[in-house]
């Protein structure tokens, strides 16, 4: 059926109607520029926050492997709700989820802002978790709604939405916290966050919906076998492996995860449909999306610091948007020419390429030591590298998926990728808790050189692994893998 024909029998069906109609190609790129919108502010804002890190762990006084949770929070509640988000999209529509997150994500937004101590902060980065939501449905819409030769391209550009947002974040967030501190990152945002709010109503067509229940058993099991997992990586940091406790949390783990496994083999409608992880294509892309965010927000967690503290570089909040800014650009322009390339020469091909460009910027930060030159160029590769091999995931899932569930498999897929996002900030903290030193003039410990090269030589194991693993993709020439 014609894309017209489509919407226009959506619009009919619904009785939650957009009140601007377009044309098929203006729909497309009305909605394409909305859901890019939507996906560079969140990438912005925490973008943003960003060079903020260290001011704010002076601000609280909290141990660098707390001070972790503050990165980790979004991506732990975005990885327990994203399936959540992806399956109500099928069941109550996409466009109307869609809202709701944008309208909770504002909320942890204004709360943020004004947020008087470190456990208010995270309480109101947790609602902020919500604004991954819109990652699956994004993806969703178009794959139901554009047409089949647009899709790639479609979520290639989305996926230069995360580089321009970032890029944007550390230009605007170094020069913010400079001048009127980390705070105002938060409140800056607001009226963009409303507006598109606004546009999600006027212009997005209500997609059909799916009879579906919710898992709540799943959600439960899923819930405490992530708290498991990042409480045994902070506290391990901090109280040292061999703390009865931690051991504990290590027994936790599996056992949940085992729980989990049963209960969602069990479930007539399960929050995560384990019988994709089967498909050989899908398994590669669910554990390099692990592997690559976790490597990606390791080096994230990791750079204010090495820029700013004076065991480091000693530089100022705006010297890491100078560093970090081109890195964001390659990883903006990987993206779309990642989508064009898969098209053209099939994912295998795609994969391969960023995987070899990631590890190479891997390679590069090892190497780099406090060469401002040297981690310039190490961010430009390690970017292109993960924009290009995460958007090949995106299409990977996206072609696998039955139409009607594209939200709720996107949605498994993030949130893979959100449990790699919140371990590697916590992992990266729990490096740097572990090689601190007392420096005069600060009130609480600072990352020594050694934790920084640990941390370095870990994502280069990962970005290694990650090649290995893009290398078991069977050749497709495009086709579903």
């Amino acid at each position: 059926m014609p894309l017209h024909d489509r919407i226009d029998q959506e619009r009919k069906g619904s009785a939650v109607k957009p009140l601007i109609h377009l044309q098929e190609r203006a729909y497309c790129r009305s909605v394409l520029a909305i859901l890019s919108i939507a996906v560079a502010l969140v990438m912005f804002t925490e973008a943003m926050l960003t060079p903020a890190l260290p001011l704010i762990q002076v601000e609280f006084a909290t141990p660098a492997v707390w001070n972790a949770w503050i990165l980790a929070m979004v991506l732990l509640v975005g990885a327990i709700i994203t399936p959540i988000i992806g399956t109500c999209g099928d069941i109550y529509g996409k466009k109307r989820v869609l809202t709701v997150c944008m309208i909770i994500y504002i909320l942890g937004i204004v709360g943020g802002g004004w947020a008087p101590s470190l456990p208010a902060l995270l309480l109101f980065r947790a609602m902020q978790g919500f604004g991954m939501g819109i990652f699956p449905l994004g993806y969703a819409l178009i794959r139901e709604q554009f047409p089949e030769d647009r899709v790639a391209v479609s979520i290639g550009t989305i996926a230069a939405m995360f580089g321009a947002g970032t890029l944007l974040g550390i230009f605007a967030g170094s020069w913010i916290v400079e001048h009127w501190g980390w705070r105002m990152t938060f409140q800056s945002v607001m009226p963009a966050v409303i507006v598109l709010i606004l546009l999600i109503a006027l212009v997005v067509v209500p997609s059909p919906r799916r009879a579906a229940s919710l898992d709540l058993p799943g959600m439960a099991a899923f819930t405490a076998t992530l708290l498991a997992l990042v409480l045994m990586l902070t506290l391990g940091g901090q109280m040292g492996w061999t703390d009865p406790i931690v051991i504990l949390l290590a027994l936790m783990v599996p056992v949940c995860a085992l729980v989990l496994r049963e209960v969602e083999r069990r479930a007539a409608q399960p929050m995560l449909n384990l019988s994709m992880v089967r498909r050989r294509s899908v398994f590669i892309a669910l554990a390099l999306g692990i592997i690559i965010v976790m490597a990606t927000f390791m080096v994230i967690q990791t750079m204010p610091f090495l820029i700013e503290s004076p065991t480091g570089l000693g530089l100022s909040s705006v010297a890491v948007g100078l560093i970090l800014i081109p890195g964001s650009f390659a990883d903006m322009i990987a993206g779309p020419l990642a989508g064009i390339l898969a098209a053209r020469k099939g994912i295998r091909i795609t994969m391969i390429i960023g995987s070899a460009v990631l590890l190479a910027g891997a390679v590069g930060y090892v190497l780099a030591g406090r060469s401002v030159p040297g981690l310039i160029l190490a961010g430009i590769l390690f970017n292109a590298g993960m924009s290009a091999t995460l958007t090949g995931n995106t299409i990977i899932i996206v072609r696998e998926a039955v139409a009607a569930e594209t939200a709720t498999w996107t949605a498994v897929y993030h949130t893979a990728q959100n449990m790699g996002g919140m371990s590697g900030p916590v992992i990266a903290g729990a490096i740097l808790g572990m090689h601190s030193v007392e420096v005069p003039g600060w009130d609480v410990p600072l990352p020594a050189a050694e934790g920084f090269l640990q941390i370095f030589q870990a994502v280069l194991l990962l970005s290694l692994l990650s090649l290995l693993i893009a290398l078991c993709l069977r050749s497709d020439r495009g086709a579903p893998t």
